[in-house]
C-alpha cells in the first residue's frame, strides 16, 4: 500500500518539532516566540478568582492552601561531597555551596502570606505536597513575589478555563499569567477521573507547575505534586488506608548554563543586528557550555545529597515517580536491595520514566540496610543522579518514626481547614532547680536571607510574654531568661528560610507562671517574630 505524501502543514510542523529539539534549551526557555506576556491578572485587579464554573465551591469539601513564589536560593550538593561513592564532587559538579538562585513555590500559613510552613526535606525542591481524596476540591491562593508573569497549571484534575493556570492564545484565562505582587486563587476539583481506578493503587499522583513562557519556569524550580485517593480506601485524614509511608521523587536535568537568551539569539541569527556585547556562540561552544551547566538531579539534589528517605522495617512505602524536562530526560528509577510493584501491574526494580511521567510504586521494606536509589541511564548515574534510602531495622534507635512525618502534605488536624505548623519544636523541658526554668528548642520560618538587626521577638506562654532584641550574634536576655539563634551568619543574617533557636525562660516573674506546667502537659506557647505570630503546642518533658 502506497501511502500519500504528507501534507505541507504537516511537513511545517514537522520541522518546527525537530528544531525545537535542536535549538539550544535556554531558546527554548525564553518564550520569546510569543512576545512580551501581559499580566491576565494585576496588584490593582486583587484576587479575582476562586471560583469554580462561576460558583464557590463547597467549603465542606475545600482544602484551601496558600502559596507563594519566591526567589529562593538553592545548592544542588549541600554536603560538598560524593557521600554515596566515598571521593570528593567530580569537575563537573558545584563546588563549596555554590549557592543558584531558584524560584520555588512556598506554603504559607494563610492570606497574610507571613508565617511559612516548612518544607518537607526529603521532597527537596518540589513545592508543598497538595492533597485530598477524590470529590474534594483544591482552593489554592498563589501569590507572585517574583517579577515575571508565573502561574499554576495542574495535570489530572479538573478545572475552568480560568483555573486551568497556562498561558496560550486566543483566550488565556484569568489565572494564566498572574503577575508581579498579583494574587490568584485557582480552584481544581478533584473529581473521580482524577483519583484511581478501581484495579489501580489506593492513591495517585499528579505533578502542578508553571505554565506561562515555557519548561525554562520548571527549570526555575516551580513544581510540585498533588496526591489524590480513593475514599473507599482512605483513612479520615485522606492517606491511603494500605500505605505506611509515601516517598516523591523527581528525575529532572536541570540547566545551570546561566545562557541568556540574547545569546541564543545571537547564534540563531548571526546575521541580525545587535549588541556588540553579545558574543555569537558555535554549535560546539553553545553545546559545551549547555553540558557544562547539566545538574542531573533527584528533587533537585546530585551525588547523594539527597536526605530524609528513610522508613522502618515491614512498612508499606508508596513512590510517586516524576520526570519532566527535555529530549534527554530518559529516566529508570532503581532501587537496590528491594523490589516494587509499578502500578499495581508488575513487580520489578526498574521503573521507566518519560518527560512529564507520573507513576506509583509500592514497596515492601523488607531488608534493613542502607542502599542505592539512583536513574540506571549509565551517563545519567555517572553525573550524580543518585540517592540513599535506608530501612531501619526493627527494635533499631533509629525506627518509631512520628506518623506525621510518614505521610506528604498531610494536615496536622482533622479539620481541611488547619494550617500547617510554621514552627518545629525539639526540645521542651522544665529543668527543676532553685528557680524552675523552661527549655526550648526549635526552627521557625523566616523569610529567605532574615536579617536579626533591629527584630523584636517575644515568647507568650499563658498570658504571660517576654520580649527579647538579639544582638548580631543572634543572643538576647531579659529578666534573666535568654534566647539564642543557633544559625545567624557573621553579618547578622540567617540564610535558607528557617530560623533555629533555644530559649531558657526563668526569672521570678516567670516563677508563677512555670510552677502550673507539668511533664507530659500540652502547653500552647507563641513565638511572635516581627509581625508574625507563630503558634504551636510544646509536650513538656522533665529535665534533669
Amino acid at each position: 500500500m502506497t501511502l500519500p505524501p504528507p501534507a505541507p502543514a504537516f511537513l511545517a510542523a514537522l520541522v518546527c518539532v525537530a528544531w525545537a529539539a535542536l535549538a539550544p534549551a535556554a531558546s527554548r526557555d525564553t518564550g520569546a516566540a510569543m512576545g512580551p506576556i501581559a499580566p491576565t491578572v494585576t496588584v490593582t485587579m486583587g484576587d479575582v478568582g476562586g471560583k469554580y464554573f462561576g460558583s464557590a465551591p463547597d467549603p465542606k469539601r475545600t482544602r484551601h492552601y496558600f502559596i507563594a513564589a519566591e526567589a529562593s536560593p538553592w545548592d544542588f550538593a549541600p554536603e560538598v561531597s560524593d557521600a554515596i561513592c566515598g571521593k570528593p564532587l567530580p569537575p563537573s559538579a558545584p563546588k563549596n555551596h555554590q549557592l543558584v538562585t531558584k524560584t520555588r513555590y512556598l506554603e504559607y500559613q494563610d492570606a497574610t502570606f507571613t508565617a511559612k510552613v516548612p518544607p518537607t526535606p526529603r521532597t527537596g525542591i518540589l513545592g508543598p505536597t497538595l492533597r485530598g481524596v477524590a470529590g474534594d476540591y483544591l482552593a489554592i491562593t498563589f501569590l507572585n513575589r517574583t517579577s515575571q508573569p508565573l502561574s499554576m497549571h495542574p495535570h489530572g484534575v479538573r478545572y475552568d478555563k480560568d483555573s486551568e493556570g497556562a498561558y496560550y492564545l486566543p483566550n488565556p484565562g484569568l489565572g494564566a499569567a498572574v503577575g508581579p505582587g498579583a494574587t490568584f486563587t485557582y480552584v481544581w476539583h478533584l473529581d473521580e477521573a482524577s483519583g484511581p481506578l478501581p484495579g489501580e493503587p489506593s492513591s495517585k499522583a499528579w505533578l502542578y507547575h508553571s505554565h506561562v513562557s515555557g519548561d525554562g519556569e520548571v527549570n526555575k524550580g516551580l513544581v510540585g505534586c498533588i496526591i489524590v485517593t480513593d475514599p473507599k480506601r482512605a483513612r479520615p485524614d485522606g492517606t491511603p488506608k494500605d500505605v505506611d509511608r509515601e516517598m516523591a521523587t523527581l528525575y529532572l536535568i536541570f540547566d545551570e548554563s546561566g545562557m541568556e537568551a540574547a545569546s541564543a539569539e545571537a547564534y540563531e541569527n548571526p546575521g541580525a543586528q545587535r549588541s556588540p556585547a553579545v558574543k555569537t556562540k558555535t554549535w560546539a561552544e553553545t553545546m559545551e557550555a549547555l553540558e557544562a551547566g547539566e545538574r542531573y538531579a533527584i528533587n533537585g539534589l546530585t551525588f547523594g545529597n539527597l536526605q530524609g528517605l528513610d522508613m522502618n522495617q515491614g512498612e508499606r512505602v508508596r513512590w510517586y515517580l516524576f520526570a519532566l524536562g527535555s529530549e534527554q530526560d530518559f529516566h529508570t528509577a532503581h532501587w537496590h536491595g528491594m523490589t516494587v510493584v509499578e502500578e499495581g501491574r508488575r513487580r520489578t526494580d526498574v521503573v521507566e520514566l518519560l518527560p512529564a511521567s507520573m507513576k506509583v510504586a509500592d514497596m515492601v521494606a523488607d531488608n534493613p540496610g542502607s542502599w542505592l536509589l539512583h536513574c540506571h541511564v549509565a551517563e545519567h548515574m555517572m553525573q550524580g543522579m543518585f540517592a540513599r534510602y535506608t530501612v531501619h531495622a526493627k527494635g533499631a534507635p533509629q525506627a518509631g518514626r512520628e506518623p506525621a512525618a510518614a505521610f506528604l502534605g498531610l494536615r496536622p488536624a482533622a479539620s481541611t481547614a488547619s494550617p500547617a505548623p510554621s514552627v518545629q519544636a525539639s526540645r521542651a523541658e522544665i529543668v527543676p532547680g532553685r528557680q524552675l526554668q523552661l527549655q526550648l528548642a526549635g526552627s521557625v520560618t523566616v523569610p529567605e536571607a532574615y536579617s536579626i538587626f533591629g527584630q523584636r521577638l517575644a515568647v507568650e506562654i499563658g498570658g504571660k510574654a517576654l520580649r527579647f532584641e538579639p544582638d548580631p550574634s543572634g543572643v538576647a536576655a531579659s529578666e534573666g531568661s535568654t534566647f539564642r539563634i543557633r544559625n545567624v551568619n557573621p553579618f547578622g543574617v540567617v540564610e535558607g528560610g528557617q530560623l533555629k533557636f533555644e530559649a531558657a525562660l526563668q526569672g521570678r516573674t516567670w516563677q508563677p507562671e512555670l510552677k502550673k506546667l507539668k511533664p507530659g502537659a500540652a502547653v500552647p506557647v507563641i513565638l511572635r517574630v516581627g509581625d508574625t505570630a507563630h503558634k504551636f503546642t510544646a509536650t513538656l518533658s522533665e529535665g534533669k
